[in-house]
């Protein structure tokens, strides 16, 4: 059960788009098996296309231009033109071919079953024909063919078991002409063929639904009856005609795990997968929906796509050789609406390209430990989610009617981990690996449709409010709840002339903050102030609930590590902006709201300290960008200045020395360390006090806050 893409907050904004890289899927898979693609001569006369598959494939099968129909149409007629085309260029370029194929039923060199006169000619002649045809084929070819696809599609759909009607259980064999007139002895004689013609290389049986339990058996036990009559069979292909629901990994891995009983190669042939329930090469199918492909469908198909890949590697005993079906959606015989392969009709590389590329060899084997326990953040009495001692979450949800299940993670859910259903309607699925510790926002995603998790409690960020799941962490002790002396949240609502009157947000209880007050605010003694901001998507709730800001506090005040100090936490999109539209957010509306009034209304109703010196401003992420503009615009209003994974200061942003009395800038050590600790020797080379702090093992996400809280608070007001 696997999960796909980011697992962590992203409070700042999306994700960088991968950067293109010199090595190919060739080049990753070096230590598993070969790489394939079929082409077709459009690809050939593309530069652009063959740079692509010169990059990525060291195998290349032609799509149709060998198979029997194709190549020799006629008993006086060879088309070798497509299939020279591409064997030229893999001559050229070093890369070695596999030969598909030799006997199809589909598209075959009928004209092998009739004479001049029309009339149906015996097995016998028929076997000299056919013979010829692959001695003229593979003798064409043998310098750069290492496998064939010698015999394609010969086994029947269906369960195979008898109706009671039947008086006996139905063939194995799909009805053809080769099957009517020789019977199964023509598997045997077309094997032998292709052996004559080349003793070195390899031959395979092809089939579709391989994986499928009764058609696997039938492909099982006519390999090995052929195999005891003669027939010299090297491997068997399995086509990868699948979707994003099917097959299921079990029955995928219980087919390998058969075949290999019986031959020493498999080859993954024909791999694409679709967005609907279609499966296998039947020639009559959906060519799929137009429009854009919903985020969802995309984790879908990515998923059963690593998937695959993962079994596959785990198998790379037997399997030798996988084969995308095309090169790119353009091409592909399904269709580019089915959306079937990891390169789009632009021939642009999608994000399950580099899911494939870049995939952690280490979690393929890795040993999940059964210790799950639910998560701390779950509704009152509910087991699931759940969560392990390595990090791993577990999950459980009932929907017997869906046909689809992802629990989509992140802030605004990337990614996911795609659930299984078991026969009575309920969904489980474990991440693909450890997440990091500390909080994480997530959704569930059935059929598209956006939900929470009725397990968990929910918390608002990406904007809306979302479930929340707590990965422990080994220093979770500075936020815990202990028994100590503990402050006060309170709620306040100021009056504010600067903040828009339409802001969907606040419209039903107006301009609000979250106030903590030390547990020693007594009414009487005055208090230096922070304002402390939360990143886009989330609101003044998210410092105190996800971010544990006030027990945070309270620990760091009975431990006497720091000075005991107001926090407060307001609002900060004071004109709403959508995802990945920052640009468009005007920072002066806040900067108003915060300095004209909500400030003046702290200091008028709580003891504070109204001094510059004893005034302080910190931020996450955007909330880090709102606090060095307004400290920046304000330089007399604040005297501490605090980044939290949310950029830099540079010495030429400040005026002078005395402008400010500590400048803090931290981040998680997966987000930009580097440039956290060069801005901060910049800033010491220039006179200022400032301080860095890198979060070791986390990245854009609450621990990373918390514990930049916890190193920043000590500093503050001194």
């Amino acid at each position: 059960m696997l999960s796909v893409g980011a697992s962590t907050v992203m409070a700042q904004g999306p994700r960088q788009l991968p950067v293109e890289e010199p090595t190919g899927y060739k080049d990753t898979y070096k230590d598993y098996f070969t790489v394939g693609v079929a082409l077709n001569f459009r690809n050939v006369a593309s530069p652009e296309q063959m740079a692509i598959v010169k990059k990525n494939f060291n195998s290349v099968t032609a799509e149709n231009a060998m198979k029997p129909g194709e190549i020799h149409p006629k008993e006086d007629v060879w088309n070798f033109a497509g299939a020279d085309s591409i064997a030229n260029w893999c001559r050229a370029n070093g890369v070695k071919m596999r030969g598909h194929c030799l006997a199809w039923h589909s598209q075959f060199a009928n004209w092998m079953f009739t004479d001049k006169k029309g009339k149906e000619v015996t097995k016998e002649v028929f076997y000299e024909r056919l013979r010829s045809h692959i001695h003229t084929v593979v003798n064409r070819y043998k310098d750069i063919v290492y496998a064939w696809d010698v015999l394609n599609e010969a086994i029947a759909d269906g369960d195979g078991r008898r109706a009671p009607w039947m008086k006996e259980a139905p063939s194995p064999y799909r009805k053809t002409k080769m099957i009517d007139l020789c019977g199964e002895e023509f598997i045997v004689k077309v094997f032998q063929f292709a052996r004559e013609a080349d003793p070195n290389v390899k031959l395979f049986y092809n089939d579709y639904n391989a994986a499928q339990p009764a058609k696997r058996d039938r492909i099982y036990n006519m390999v090995k009856k052929m195999k005891e009559m003669g027939a010299p069979i090297d491997g068997i292909g399995m086509q990868g005609h699948y979707n994003i629901y099917g097959p299921s990994m079990e029955d995928f891995e219980a087919a390998i795990k058969k075949y290999s009983e019986i031959v020493g190669e498999i080859h993954i042939t024909e791999l694409d997968i679709r967005t609907n329930e279609e499966m296998g090469g039947q020639l009559q199918f959906s060519r799929g929906k137009e429009g854009a492909v919903p985020e969802y469908i995309k984790t879908l198909h990515q998923a059963q796509y690593e998937n695959l890949f993962r079994v596959m590697r785990r198998h790379k005993d037997v399997i030798t050789n996988v084969t995308f079906w095309n090169l790119s959606d353009a091409d592909s015989w399904i269709g580019a609406n089915n959306y079937p392969l990891p390169i789009d009709a632009n021939l642009k590389y999608k994000k399950v390209y580099y899911a494939l590329k870049n995939f952690n060899p280490a979690l393929d084997n890795a040993v999940v430990k059964e210790d799950f326990r639910p998560s701390p953040l779950n509704q009152p009495g509910q087991e699931y989610p759940m969560v392990n001692s390595q990090g791993y979450a577990r999950f459980r949800v009932v929907a017997p009617d869906a046909k689809s299940v992802i629990v989509s993670l992140g802030l605004g859910g990337t990614g996911g981990t795609v659930l299984h259903k078991d026969k009575g309607g309920v969904w489980t699925g474990t991440t693909e690996g450890p997440m990091d510790p500390g909080f994480h926002y997530y959704h569930l995603t059935i059929d598209g449709g956006v939900v929470n998790d009725p397990g968990a409690k929910n918390y608002y960020g990406s904007v809306r409010w979302e479930s929340g799941i707590e990965i422990p962490c080994a220093d979770q002790d500075f936020f815990a709840q202990k028994d100590v002396p503990h402050g006060q949240v309170v709620q306040v609502l100021f009056p504010s002339k600067n903040t828009p009157k339409d802001l969907a947000h606040w419209t039903e209880f107006g301009p609000r903050a979250f106030v903590y007050l030390p547990p020693t605010y007594d009414g009487k003694k005055k208090f230096p102030v922070l304002y402390l901001q939360h990143g886009w998507g989330e609101d003044d709730t998210a410092w105190m609930n996800q971010g544990r800001a006030n027990l945070i506090m309270d620990n760091m005040i009975a431990e006497g590590k720091c000075e005991p100090f107001i926090v407060v936490c307001t609002y900060g999109m004071t004109n709403e902006c959508k995802w990945g539209r920052m640009h468009e957010f005007d920072w002066t509306v806040f900067q108003r709201v915060l300095v004209e009034d909500l400030i003046p209304y702290i200091d008028a109703n709580f003891k504070t300290k109204a001094e510059k010196r004893y005034r302080a401003m910190a931020g996450l992420s955007m909330g880090g960008m709102e606090t060095k503009m307004c400290t920046l615009a304000y330089p007399e209003v604040f005297g501490y200045y605090g980044l939290l994974s949310g950029g830099t200061y540079a010495p030429e942003d400040i005026k002078s020395k005395d402008q400010v009395r500590g400048i803090f800038i931290s981040c998680g050590s997966k987000e930009n360390p580097e440039g956290v600790t060069k801005a901060v020797e910049a800033l010491k080379a220039a006179g200022i006090n400032a301080h860095s702090y890198v979060s070791e093992g986390t990245a854009h996400e609450f621990l990373t806050w918390r514990r930049s809280l916890r190193e920043m608070a000590p500093l503050l007001f001194k």
